[in-house]
């Protein structure tokens, strides 16, 4: 009873919406769009931060996993050496999503200390796909990252891979 009470009061002091964007520093974690996968609210933006400053060395990186990606615009992987509200240094879009590559990439790397994931929608045509007239209607995104030493692993799933057949979650430990 303890913790039903706890998170309903967790719920009314977010003002009962989902949870949309933060700061990560965890070296594995999940971001998924409020609700997943259903309907999300709209407009919409979102940013995730993820900050490894604290967990680089030399040949690390931040890997994101596109694993269960619906959206195919309005989201945009920039990195920055250094990253904070007040003062970015050296961002670089590394990449977008389109119509075209939504499909085609699989993870997105980068070397620096922050990567910020942006979100941005004006309407829910852009975050959404529709297959089996009508059967399964899946909306936003549920991806993987984590700060990796070493290559980029080969074994994650993505939506071609198993995203149709049914809901593809990738746990962060990949187990």
């Amino acid at each position: 009873m303890r913790t039903f009470l706890l998170l309903l009061v967790m719920a009314a002091a977010a003002g009962g919406r989902p949870r949309c964007g933060g700061v990560l520093t965890a070296a594995r974690g999940i971001l998924q769009t409020p609700g997943f996968p259903a309907e999300l609210p709209v407009p919409i933006h979102c940013e995730w931060v993820i900050d490894a400053q604290n967990l680089a060395s030399p040949n690390t990186s931040i890997v994101v996993y596109l694993t269960q990606l619906y959206v195919h615009e309005g989201l945009s992987f920039t990195e920055y050496q250094v990253y904070d509200k007040t003062y970015q240094l050296d961002g670089r879009v590394i990449h977008t999503v389109n119509e075209t590559n939504v499909v085609q990439v699989r993870w997105v790397q980068s070397f620096q200390n922050f990567l910020v994931i942006t979100l941005k929608l004006d309407s829910i045509d852009s975050a959404h796909l529709r297959v089996l007239d009508r059967f399964l209607d899946v909306y936003g995104f549920n991806i993987t990252y984590e700060v990796a030493r070493g290559p980029v692993r080969t074994d994650s799933c993505t939506i071609m891979d198993c995203g149709f057949t049914g809901i593809c979650y990738d746990h962060y430990t990949y187990v």
